[in-house]
């Protein structure tokens, strides 16, 4: 009796093993999109991947996307650099044990946060390059230019590291290395030496990015007006100067500008920006029942929109150069489209609920204008608004969004409000199929292509791609590789701000203005500023959303705007010399 009790015992517990195991395995695989599900929404899987780390005790902190490489950080240290297209690792460092940033990268570094050092690598082989001590404890992600590394700290400071090219040793080695034959006279030991340092320069010298020690220069620094609890975005870029664009605890968009070749104080605010809402209210508790505009925050992370990249915009000089447009949803409800490079606003919009998440605008490869986009706006109650970017007015509206992760040429993918992957009609936003998937803790929002990556904790990567879609859809034409051969090239030719460069632009944009000026009509970055008509000017900023109000010389129709700007400072009424007035006491 006791005997097969004990066979029974045995046989129920195996059977609780298997099943345990069955169900493990079932879980496992239900984690991967089901392939029939992904081709019913015309999906198919591209590729997935297991990042580097130990699913019984660490988890994946962040998963970003930045220039067709998926880049992972852990709770236990490690950075992986995995390529978007094809899923394979390209390199895994282990950076230290405490906590890690999404890392910033350029054609040639990756930059990270360790806590509180700044860590450099190299961008193609992750090997190390430098590190320093970050000065104050930082608040956020970093962003690298190609020759700065910015890092905002909580003392309400952001720090620009300057990443400078350091030339390779190898002549003063080889000067070193021939001392040295001529006072052996050793042959076999000569040929061993000169092998090694050649073997030293092929690994080191000829492919590797020399990096310049981050400590070696005081870094410059600006008043970030607040706390800036998201990694800063980048505006203009060009030789000479670096735009950046951040939002602080205190609803505060700010604006700031690096001029490297500024004897003082290089790195300043441009403009100041905080929104009221379009309401007052009556306080019953103040003394005269005075009229209140409370105070609108700006809470989503801004996107922008780049500046027009043709030669002709890019042969200007700085003053004159066309800025791009930084958009920004608040607290209220409100969407501002702004020029960063003159701080106006081109347009606003009222979405009557909180925007927390991202704004963001994509190409519109369907329209008869091959620079046309169009802005995605989600909204805390799951309405989820598309406007026209020139003129900000609504193409069409659906409900139940929760964020915008990606979009090709005809679909936007979305997560609803439970959780989902919902495929949208770019057309007019109704629901062509709802994909219910396993928990994935980041949906990385792609601004560069159309694939899907979603991430889950324990490091399970995919990408999805549109089954007849198998070359990616490139929504941004500029690289970072683009960026680094633009300004070596305004160096060369002095096109841009540069130093020595040129004052006067190429002839080819005074010869062919004719031409210019007709192609700027399906421009919508065109430079109104170019136009000899005034009025014609007048007429056509209204419908440019990156026109120049800088350029405009009727002081009437400026003061006019300055009424209905939801970000006029009050302080200009009694200081217009100085846009940051009344706030003295911050600096």
């Amino acid at each position: 009796m006791k005997r097969h009790f004990a066979i029974g015992l045995i046989f129920c517990l195996m059977s609780v093993c298997v099943a345990a195991n069955a169900t493990a395995a079932g879980i496992a695989k239900s984690r991967l999109v089901a392939e029939r599900d992904a081709q019913a929404a015309g999906l198919t899987r591209a590729w997935f991947a297991q990042a580097t780390l130990d699913q019984n005790r660490e988890e994946v902190t962040s998963a970003t996307l930045q220039d067709g490489v998926v880049f992972i950080t852990t709770n236990g240290g490690v950075l992986q650099a995995i390529d978007a297209e094809n899923g394979t690792t390209l390199w895994t460092v282990n950076v230290g044990r405490e906590y890690l940033t999404a890392p910033a990268i350029n054609s040639k570094i990756v930059a990270v946060l360790c806590g509180t050092r700044l860590v450099v690598y190299d961008r193609f082989s992750g090997k190390f390059l430098d590190e320093t001590e970050v000065m104050g404890q930082p608040s956020a992600a970093p962003v690298a230019t190609e020759r700065e590394i910015y890092v905002p700290v909580y003392s309400q400071r952001l720090y620009a590291y300057p990443a400078k090219r350091r030339e390779s040793a190898r002549p003063e080695a080889q000067k070193a290395l021939e001392a040295m034959l001529e006072a052996t006279k050793d042959a076999k030991m000569a040929a061993e030496m000169q092998a090694e340092l050649e073997a030293d320069y092929a690994a080191n010298g000829s492919k590797q990015f020399l990096l310049a020690p981050l400590d070696e220069t005081r870094p410059h620094q600006c008043p970030t007006l607040g706390v800036a609890a998201a990694a800063p975005i980048l505006g203009a870029q060009s030789y000479g100067v670096d735009r950046l664009i951040w939002t602080t605890d205190q609803g505060w968009l700010m604006i700031g500008e690096l001029q490297r070749d500024a004897v003082n104080n290089p790195f300043q605010l441009l403009y100041k920006l905080q929104a009221t809402p379009q309401i007052a209210y009556l306080n019953e508790s103040r003394l005269g029942n005075r009229f209140l505009a409370p105070r609108d925050d700006v809470s989503s992370v801004p996107f922008y929109v780049p500046q027009d990249l043709s030669a002709q915009n890019m042969a200007m000089e700085a003053a004159r150069r066309k800025g791009g447009l930084a958009i920004v949803g608040t607290d209220s409800g409100n969407v501002f489209a702004i020029n960063d490079a003159n701080g106006k606003v081109r347009w606003t919009y009222l979405t009557q609920s909180p925007v927390s998440e991202r704004v963001s605008a994509f190409k519109d490869f369907t329209a008869s204008k091959e620079l046309a986009y169009n802005v995605y706006i989600p909204v805390e109650s799951g309405d989820f608004f598309a406007l026209d970017l020139k003129t900000g007015l609504e193409n069409w509206r659906a409900s139940g969004v929760k964020r915008l992760i990606s979009a090709s040429a005809t679909r936007l993918y979305v997560f609803d409000q439970l959780d989902r992957l919902a495929v949208l009609d770019r057309a007019n936003g109704s629901r062509l199929k709802t994909l219910t998937l396993a928990p994935t803790k980041f949906q990385i929002f792609n601004q560069e292509t159309d694939r899907v990556y979603l991430v889950s904790a324990d490091g399970l990567i995919q990408c999805l791609r549109e089954t007849q879609q198998v070359e990616p859809l490139r929504h941004r034409d500029e690289t970072c590789a683009d960026v680094a051969a633009r300004l070596a090239k305004a160096i060369e030719t002095g096109s841009e701000d540069a130093p020595n460069a040129a004052e006067a632009a190429p002839s080819v944009v005074d010869d062919a203005a004719a031409a210019d000026a007709e192609a700027a009509e399906d421009d919508p970055f065109a430079d109104d500023s170019e136009a000899t008509d005034e009025s014609a000017d007048a007429e056509a900023a209204e419908d440019d959303p990156f026109a120049d109000d800088s350029e405009t010389t009727d002081e009437s129709a400026d003061d006019e705007a300055e009424e209905d700007d939801p970000f006029a400072d009050d302080a200009e009424a009694t200081d217009e010399e100085d846009p940051f007035g009344g706030d003295d006491e911050i600096f």
